[in-house]
Order: C-alpha cells, then structure tokens, then sequence
C-alpha cells in the first residue's frame, strides 16, 4: 500500500514545515511502515470476499441438502405407513381364509 504513497513528497513537506532532514525521514519511514502493517490490500479483501462467497455457497447448499432430506424422510413414511397397512390388511385376510 505504501507504493502509492510519495514518499519524497511527504518528506518535503514537512522539511518545509519546519522538520529538519533526518527528523522528516524518520517520521515518513514511521508511517510507511504503520500503513504496510495495519492498511488491508485489495489482494487481501478480493481472498477474504472469495471466502465468504464460498461459505455462503455452501450454506446456501446445507440448506438445500436439508430440505432434499426432510422430503425424502417423509416420502419413506408415506411409503412405509402404506406397506404397513396392505400388509395387516393381507394377513388379516389370511386369518379369515385360514379359520
């Protein structure tokens, strides 16, 4: 992020405002390194969106793959519950058939 920062410019301005040459250096390598450390990159922020698109992605699909599940679930209930009754109906008619 410093690249975009004129360093000779910054230096120049406070010699004009008083600082001597080295105090001016000092306090424009100061900054430069304050900005490298604690400034994001667009780099870091295009990483961390790419991120966060993903886990909303996914999220969006857990979401999906539950909805599937509970269709599924109750659809084998359905099915189940059916089967169930045809087959007491049957061997109730077995019974009767039998005796």
């Amino acid at each position: 992020m410093a690249g975009n920062f004129n360093l000779v410019a910054f230096m120049d301005t406070l010699n004009e405002g008083g600082f001597s040459e080295k105090q001016a250096k000092a306090l424009s390598l100061a900054l430069v390194q304050l900005m490298d450390s604690h400034l994001v990159t667009r780099d870091y922020l295009d990483l961390r969106l790419s991120e966060l698109k993903i886990d909303l992605r996914l999220s969006v699909l857990k979401g999906e793959l539950k909805g599937d599940i509970a269709t599924l679930k109750a659809e084998l209930i359905q099915w189940m519950v059916t089967i169930l009754i045809v087959q007491t109906g049957a061997i109730a008619v077995l019974f009767k058939f039998l005796h």
